[in-house]
């Protein structure tokens, strides 16, 4: 029997074992709680030099501010007159700037090196990982991109430093390729239909006939052109759309491999034939997705296409005014987005004067506000910025603006909860006995609410779509793969834990062709311990972070954990997809769940626990190889004091069962040695809504 142990780049995110390391996160003096209604907080900053000059605090003498050639540690740049000064950073804190981290060794506040009571610095784990992955130098694994490569993590929660940014607008001004597109050819379709590989030809044929056909009538009908046969001939305007549809697709697709050809989406090594939707053009639309933050599937959609069709600056900019939202949303500690706008508008609410107050949006508010104050709303000026803006400049760079108030609700200390409504939930089976689908349809989908309690009233923050439990695929103890039902709990919870770069512990329930993945090992693929679904990182099943769903403890007892959490996600079209369905966890997209929590522990009562060491091992067999699974932490953890309360709503139960079934059920096709196994003892958490059961580590 042969002996396989995880590779050392997967342990790199730890830093153990002698892997590659890195050097050690900065420490941040970030507050840990929101500043009073009025005055943002300020981004995480390092203490001032003692040689760094110190202006007045107030605006106009600060705008006076004489220039230097580069930022201090201690300074920032403030825009007066249409011209850039250095300004004492906490000087213009204190006189109401917001202070916006522009540096390239940057992450959300959950991410933040912290600092215990006595001073020491609490690092996380995760977040040398996290800036390798933002400034293009680190993989997943924690080892070095090989050169010329390019992460494009935007879509799944990291989004690139403003330093990757840079290069990315200096290099797209001075290419030449993008001239020779055809960009009207790509703006003349909405989507290109995919035509799979071993059809093309096919299809290619069927488009041929038709064109022959349609030449022959319009010769017939003395037509000048196609559409002249269509005015001549009605009866043939569906065939003259149908070919003139497909000719344009035909011509678009041309355009797309050109386009993604000049930007370098192809991977080296993987072979495209022209004209086929190949692996390599499939690759290649998802790196292009990636880059340009589009959720859709891999195909040429709408949103792609229309990505497509603009050109490389317009799509930088586009980047850029997303990277700056994100530094925006962490500098002033803010959550509402918009998504709480109905058909009507925004709701309202009512403040100290007793009248109504619609309720703003401040992502997009607060984001365009600084990108007019320092000359960064459009292309040009955003180009403009980093070529005045050397690389190193972006070391220590950061800017000071005066953001709108934020509403008078905001306090250091905000009473928030957490409802989830299930929307439409089915316990019958999804299929029969011979493994036909039944459908099961959804109008109501299941969605995430973040709530204030402000003067006496309910205000609802956020939004989003989430997920819910459902049949899922399991290993019972007898070695096979059944279904189970993986329900999500209803009723009141709590969050007393929010851990930043969570991670899995996958119980023996998990099927071990989930716990392996082929990776490039010195040249060779090679099977190794998943660790991207394990974690930490932004591809685990618990994303870049994750609340713990409990039920608290009473009289001296102990939380009760169902193994339920709500937490970030990478399969974002699974979130958004109508028969998406978790293993009982509540999903959102890394990057809003990392807007959740940081504004979550920002405005509460909390407490740095820091990393949470375990030192975790197990040993599994696949095939004849022996893989060892080695987790030294948990993650970082913060506690909420109080806890965060959570109430999950039942929702409308629909179909013949109105309780989930709680036992396996085998798959249809395969054939068992005998009657499904009972659940083991220590997988029979989420069997359905409020069952009882033990603890256990949740999401597969």
């Amino acid at each position: 029997m042969k002996s396989t142990v995880c590779a050392c780049a997967a342990l790199t995110i730890f830093g153990s074992l002698g892997c590659h390391a890195g050097p050690p996160a900065p420490p941040s003096t970030a507050p840990p709680r929101a500043l009073p209604s009025g005055s943002p907080p300020p981004a995480p900053t390092p203490p001032p030099t003692t040689t760094a000059p110190r202006s007045a605090t107030t605006p106009s003498a600060l705008a006076a501010a004489v220039p230097e050639p580069a930022p201090s540690d201690s300074q920032a740049i403030v825009i007066h007159d249409g011209k850039e000064s250095f300004i004492d950073a906490e000087a213009a804190a204190r006189s109401g700037y917001t202070i916006i981290d522009f540096r390239d060794d940057w992450t959300p506040f959950i991410f933040a090196a912290q600092k215990a009571p006595d001073g020491t610095v609490m690092n996380n784990r995760y977040r040398r990982v996290f800036l390798g992955l933002a400034n293009d130098t680190l993989d997943e694994d924690g080892e070095p991109l090989p050169a010329g490569e390019r992460n494009y993590l935007e879509l799944y929660g990291i989004p690139p430093s403003f330093g990757v940014l840079r290069e990315r607008f200096l290099a797209n001004e001075q290419q030449t390729c993008h001239a020779s597109i055809n960009l009207e050819a790509l703006e003349e379709v909405e989507t290109i239909a995919y035509v799979a590989p071993e059809k093309l030809k096919a299809e290619d044929g069927k488009t041929a006939r038709l064109r022959r056909d349609l030449e022959e009538a319009r010769q017939k009908n003395k037509a000048a052109s196609f559409a002249d046969l269509a005015q001549k001939d009605p009866s043939l305007a569906t065939k003259v759309k149908a070919y003139e549809h497909r000719a344009a697709e035909k011509a678009a697709m041309t355009e797309v491999e050109k386009r993604l050809a000049c930007e370098g989406m192809f991977k080296k090594g993987v072979r495209h034939a022209t004209g086929v939707y190949d692996d390599a053009m499939r690759l290649a639309v998802r790196r292009f997705q990636q880059k340009n933050m589009i959720y859709e599937a891999n195909y040429l959609r709408s949103k792609t296409m229309d990505a497509l069709a603009r050109p490389p600056l317009a799509n930088d900019h586009l980047a850029f005014m997303r990277v700056l939202r994100e530094r925006v949303v962490s500098a002033a500690g803010v959550v509402e987005d918009g998504s709480v706008e109905g058909k009507s508008g925004a709701p309202t609410y009512t403040g100290k004067s007793g009248k109504p107050i619609a309720l703003r949006n401040l992502v997009d508010e607060l984001t365009q506000s600084a990108a007019e104050q320092l000359g960064l709303a459009t292309q040009e000026g955003s180009l403009a910025f980093f070529k005045r803006h050397p690389a190193a400049d972006f070391h220590r760079l950061r800017v000071a603006v005066r953001l709108p108030a934020l509403p008078e609700y905001y306090a250091p200390d905000m009473d928030l909860s957490i409802v989830i409504d299930r929307g439409e939930v089915w316990y019958d089976l999804p299929w029969d006995a011979k493994g036909v689908r039944h459908a099961q349809p959804r109008k109501r989908y299941p969605s995430f609410h973040l709530y204030l309690k402000y003067n006496n009233q309910r205000i609802l923050l956020a939004r989003w779509r989430t997920t819910i439990g459902g049949w899922r695929a399991e290993q019972a103890s007898d070695g096979y793969e059944y279904f189970r039902y993986k329900g999500s709990d209803v009723g009141p919870r709590v969050i007393r834990n929010v851990v930043a770069g969570p991670v899995w512990i996958a119980p023996e329930s998990t099927p071990i062709r989930s716990l392996l993945k082929m990776k490039g090992v010195r040249g060779a693929w090679q099977r190794v311990v998943n660790y991207d679904e394990l974690g930490p990182g932004y591809l685990s099943a618990y994303g870049l972070v994750a609340g713990y769903f409990v039920q608290a403890g009473r009289n001296g007892k102990a939380d009760w954990d169902n193994g339920i959490r709500a937490h970030g996600s990478s399969d974002y079209l699974s979130i958004y997809s109508s028969e998406g369905y978790s293993h009982g966890c509540h999903r959102l997209p890394n990057h809003l769940a990392i807007r959740l929590y940081s504004f979550i522990l920002r405005h509460r009562t909390m407490r740095v626990l820091g990393d949470q060491g375990m030192g975790f091992a197990r040993q599994f067999l696949a095939n004849d190889d022996v893989f060892e699974i080695r987790l030294p932490s948990r993650g970082y953890s913060y506690q909420l004091e109080p806890p965060l309360p959570v109430d999950v709503l039942e929702g409308e139960i629909k179909g013949t069962l109105k309780t989930p079934v709680l036992t396996y059920v085998p798959k249809p096709g395969i054939k068992y040695p005998g009657p499904p196994p009972p659940v083991r003892a220590s997988d029979e958490g989420r069997a359905g809504a409020g069952s009882p059961a033990a603890k256990s580590d949740g999401e597969p």
